[in-house]
C-alpha cells in the first residue's frame, strides 16, 4: 500500500513497523493516481470493522476485475473527535494494508471542510482521485456541514457518469448494526468478547516504545512504554497481550498495564507491557500489541512490595491462561 498525505507524522509509526509500506512523494502519487482509473472508497473507517471490510473487499474484488487500483479516502484527523477515535492513522493504515488497499488518501480536513457537495465531487473525486467508482456506506455524508448525502452523491456522480455503489447496514447476529459507536463503548467497557466480534480481530494498539521510568526494571518485571494517545482506551488496569516486534517475525505474549501507576507515579498516563521471555534492547523501535482479556482493575497498592507481588500473580494468571489454550489447541488438532 502507497500513501498519499502531506503530513508524513502521522504515519510515521506504521511506516517505520513495515517496511514495505511505501511512501514516495506526494505530488509523485497524485500524478500516479491521475493517470489511470480507480476505484474510490469514501469514509471514516474507525476500527475497521467488519461492516467496513465488506466494502472493502467488494471494492477490492471489483478493481482486480477491471484492473484498476483501489484508493481508500479518508480524513487524517477529525478535529472534534480527536479524543473519541477507535484507531490511529497508523493503525488504520495497518489494518488497510491487511485488507489489500493500494493507496491510502489522508486528506486534511481543514483543506475541504468548506467545500460544497457539488465541489467536492468534481474537485476530490474527479479532478484529483480520477474515479472510475465510488464506494461508500449507506450514512455517508460529505460537503461543508455535511450537507451532502448519498442520495446527492448518487446524482452528482451519475452526472460525472460514475456509479456508486451503496453498502446498506451490516447487522451483528443479534440483528444490530455494527457501527465504530458501538464498538467505542465495548472497548471503554472492556468487553472484549463483543470487540473482536464486531471488528473482526483484536483491538490494537500501535506505537514506539518510548523512555519510562524504568520502575518495572527494578521490581524484576521490565516494561516496554508507549506514549498515550489521544483515543479510546479500555479502563485502566491490567490486560493479557500478544505483542509484535518491528523487524521481529516471532509472536510473544505478555501483560499490559494503561492507566496511571497510583502506587509510585499518580496522575501520568501510560501503556506499558511486560514481554515475556523477552530481554533485548527496543527502545526507538514501534511495537503492535493486540488486546486480548481483561485481567485485572487498577488498584492502589500500599507498597511497591506488594505492587510487585500483585504483578507476579498477573503473570503468572495470564502465562496459565496461555499454557491452557495451547493444550486446547493441540488437542483440537490432533483430533483433525
Amino acid at each position: 500500500m502507497k500513501f498519499i498525505t502531506k503530513n508524513l507524522s502521522e504515519i510515521k509509526d506504521i511506516i517505520e513497523y513495515n517496511k514495505k509500506l511505501e511512501f514516495t512523494d506526494y505530488d509523485k502519487n497524485i500524478e500516479e493516481i491521475g493517470r489511470s482509473k480507480n476505484i474510490v472508497i469514501l469514509g471514516n473507517f474507525d476500527g475497521i470493522h467488519k461492516g467496513h471490510k465488506i466494502i472493502l473487499e467488494k471494492a477490492v474484488k471489483k478493481a482486480k476485475e477491471k484492473n484498476l487500483k483501489t484508493i481508500v479516502y479518508t480524513f487524517s484527523e477529525y478535529p472534534k473527535n480527536r479524543q473519541n477515535k477507535i484507531t490511529t492513522c497508523s493503525e488504520k493504515a495497518y489494518l488497510l494494508n491487511e485488507n489489500k488497499i493500494d493507496y491510502l488518501y489522508l486528506e486534511e480536513f481543514e483543506k475541504v471542510r468548506n467545500y460544497s457537495p457539488e465541489e467536492f465531487v468534481k474537485k476530490v473525486i474527479v479532478d484529483i482521485l480520477n474515479a472510475s467508482e465510488v464506494y461508500c456506506g449507506f450514512n455517508f455524508t460529505f460537503g461543508k456541514g455535511k450537507s451532502g448525502n448519498v442520495v446527492m452523491l448518487e446524482k452528482l456522480l451519475k452526472e460525472k457518469n460514475i456509479k456508486l455503489n451503496l453498502q446498506e447496514p451490516v447487522l451483528d447476529e443479534n440483528n444490530e448494526i455494527i457501527s465504530s459507536t458501538r464498538i467505542r463503548k465495548y472497548i471503554e467497557n472492556t468487553n472484549f468478547t463483543k470487540v473482536k466480534e464486531l471488528l473482526g480481530h483484536n483491538l490494537i494498539i500501535l506505537g514506539k516504545v518510548i523512555y519510562g521510568k524504568q520502575l518495572g526494571r527494578v521490581i524484576g518485571f521490565p516494561t516496554a512504554n508507549l506514549r498515550f494517545e489521544s483515543k479510546v482506551y479500555p479502563e485502566f488496569g491490567v490486560y493479557g497481550v500478544k505483542i509484535h516486534i518491528e523487524n521481529d517475525e516471532k509472536v510473544y505474549n505478555g501483560v499490559m498495564n494503561i492507566g496511571r501507576n497510583p502506587t509510585v507515579d499518580v496522575g501520568v498516563l501510560s501503556v506499558e507491557t511486560n514481554i515475556f521471555n523477552f530481554n533485548e534492547d527496543i527502545y526507538g523501535k514501534v511495537i503492535l500489541i493486540e488486546v486480548l482479556e481483561n485481567i485485572r482493575p487498577e488498584k492502589k497498592f500500599n507498597s511497591v512490595e506488594e505492587l510487585k507481588i500483585q504483578i507476579g500473580n498477573d503473570v503468572n494468571y495470564w502465562k496459565q491462561k496461555i499454557s491452557y489454550w495451547r493444550k486446547k489447541y493441540q488437542k483440537e488438532t490432533d483430533a483433525i
